[in-house]
């Protein structure tokens, strides 16, 4: 029992040993932090913050630009094609050098004409024949008419009056005949002559009758018959001499006109200029060097050969982002530059605005649709060309005398606008109204005044001040408290960026945190840019 009990109170020991070990380590403990405490405080208050960048609030000028990239070509563009007619093509035999500045009537293309000139003679000689044959059938027709005119007022009445004699003649000869019958009649009955003398003075007499009567049967026949069929005959062959004359007529009409159009088609041969211009070759976006237009080559009807631009109507034509085609509109303002120019300066105005998109690449790429947009020049340059590089900054927006910030001083949260200050190492928050922002600077319409300062790069400081709650309805909205499409950021509504301004995947800010409108840009860089040429036109914007 002893050795138990002594056990025991050795134990017992040993635990109240070790409490006073750990009791120990907790006072050094305390003491070590306290004192590194006093030590941080005494630090802190020997170091000054470094007070962050500020900038101040200034009134000008607000701008809001789309800048274009393209190419110049002309407003007033003229075709120059091939026109002449031909199953094989033509030959080129002379050209006028590319970029000639040309004036109306300037010979700019001669083709080979002699097979034309050939068939020119040919058609020629169709044509007087032709002529030959409507002169022959005019002197017919008059000879038909003539003809007519003789027989109804010539051979008719001659005939008809000799009828008439006839007639007299026979009734003279019966009124003889008959007195020579009353006279032997009388001469028979006193005995001095026979009965075979009266009966042949009858038969003379009944001879002269017949004839009187022949004659006028002669007579009605001639008026009622004869005329009628030789008037007949007469008009017929009339109608058949103007009916030649109609066709050797038209034969001739036919011939001219095929004469007139080959010597029209010879004409093509010698190409002039419509108008004053430049020359520029026609090339085919797929087209290569057996495209080009030179002597020695031959080209079909309705090819196109040259263009022939006015360089005192000039367009800049580029391609806007689907993003930013809602604010190009018909009738704005914009300022021009060419790179062959790079010391000037343009002024333009935005002609038309493609309702329609351009085809896509085939090839693949991006699915964002681009509209061609074309930006007349007001004052193009003596020496302007088609196909020189431009630039077009279309002013969508200006408000003159306007309050502005950079766009990195505001920052968004919870569906407000804000911006920090920082006076006597103090920071503050400050809720603004802002107004249209572009890649570099927001209006201000509300809550500052010109001068007043504000930090710069707002979104990297709103921890140091105390902001409102986000509930969770707004932290899911994609919409921005201005009501616009396009969030802050320059997003659609509801697209997230890959990663936050501190590193941290999409999701982990703060709820309801948005940077100011172009404080943050899209990731992969500047901004984009397509090919130039035949290719397509790219065009860079400007927020």
């Amino acid at each position: 029992m002893k050795n138990h009990y002594g056990n025991f109170n050795n134990g017992k020991s040993s635990s109240g040993k070790i409490l006073k070990t750990l009791f120990f380590l907790l006072v050094i403990l305390c003491v070590t932090a306290g004192g590194g405490y006093a030590a941080w405080q005494r630090l802190k208050s020997s170091v000054k913050i470094e007070p962050p960048q500020l900038v101040k609030v200034k009134r000008d000028t607000f701008l809001h630009e789309i800048l274009e990239r393209g190419s110049v070509e002309s407003a007033s563009n003229v075709d120059i094609r091939c026109q002449v007619e031909s199953a094989g093509g033509l030959t080129i035999i002379s050209v006028v050098p590319e970029g000639t500045i040309v004036k109306k009537g300037d010979l700019l293309v001669e083709l080979d004409s002699s097979t034309l000139r050939e068939n020119v003679s040919k058609q020629r000689i169709a044509v007087l024949t032709s002529q030959s044959k409507l002169a022959q059938s005019v002197a017919n027709l008059k000879t038909a008419k003539l003809a007519l005119q003789e027989y109804v007022e010539g051979k008719f009445k001659e005939q008809e009056k000799q009828i008439y004699n006839e007639m007299l003649a026979a009734q003279d000869d019966v009124r003889t005949k008959e007195d020579n019958l009353s006279y032997y009649k009388r001469l028979l009955e006193r005995g001095y002559v026979t009965n075979s003398k009266v009966e042949a003075d009858l038969f003379d007499l009944d001879k002269a009758q017949n004839s009187f009567e022949l004659a006028k049967i002669k007579l009605t026949v001639l008026q009622n018959i004869t005329k009628e069929k030789n008037l007949v005959q007469y008009e017929a062959d009339i109608t058949k001499a103007e009916a030649q004359v109609k066709s050797d007529q038209e034969s001739l009409n036919l011939e001219e006109e095929r004469l007139k159009h080959l010597e029209t088609q010879l004409s093509y041969c010698r190409i002039t200029a419509p108008q004053d211009g430049q020359v520029i070759y026609y090339l085919p976006r797929w087209g290569g060097d057996e495209d080009i237009i030179k002597e020695g080559k031959r080209v079909n009807e309705r090819q196109m050969l040259l263009r022939l631009p006015d360089p005192t109507q000039m367009n800049v034509k580029g391609l806007v982002n689907e993003a930013n085609i809602r604010l190009v509109k018909v009738g704005q303002n914009a300022k021009i530059r060419l790179e062959a120019f790079p010391n000037q300066e343009f002024n333009g105005i935005v002609k038309i605005v493609n309702d329609y998109p351009e085809p896509g690449n085939w090839m693949g790429g991006s699915m964002s649709k681009e509209y061609m947009t074309t930006v007349l020049i007001l004052n193009p340059p003596e020496g302007i060309k088609p196909g020189l590089t431009a630039e077009a900054r279309i002013i969508v927006n200006e408000i003159p005398n306007a309050l502005l910030l950079p766009v990195q001083a505001v920052f968004v949260h919870s569906g407000k606008t804000y911006v920090l200050t920082f006076n006597n190492d103090k920071w503050d928050k400050i809720e603004v109204k802002t107004g249209p922002s572009n890649d570099k600077e927001i209006v201000i319409l509300e809550n500052l005044k010109e001068g007043d300062s504000v930090v710069l790069g707002a979104w990297s400081h709103r921890d140091k001040v105390e902001l409102p709650k986000v509930k969770e309805d707004e932290n899911n909205s994609g919409e921005n408290p201005e009501g616009r499409g396009d969030n802050l950021e320059g997003r659609p509504a509801g697209e997230r960026r890959g990663e936050n301004p501190e590193g941290r995947p999409a999701g982990e800010r703060p709820a309801g945190d948005r940077p100011a409108p172009g404080g943050e840009r899209r990731r992969g860089g500047g901004p984009q840019r397509g090919a130039f040429g035949n290719g397509g036109l790219g065009i860079e914007i400007l927020r």
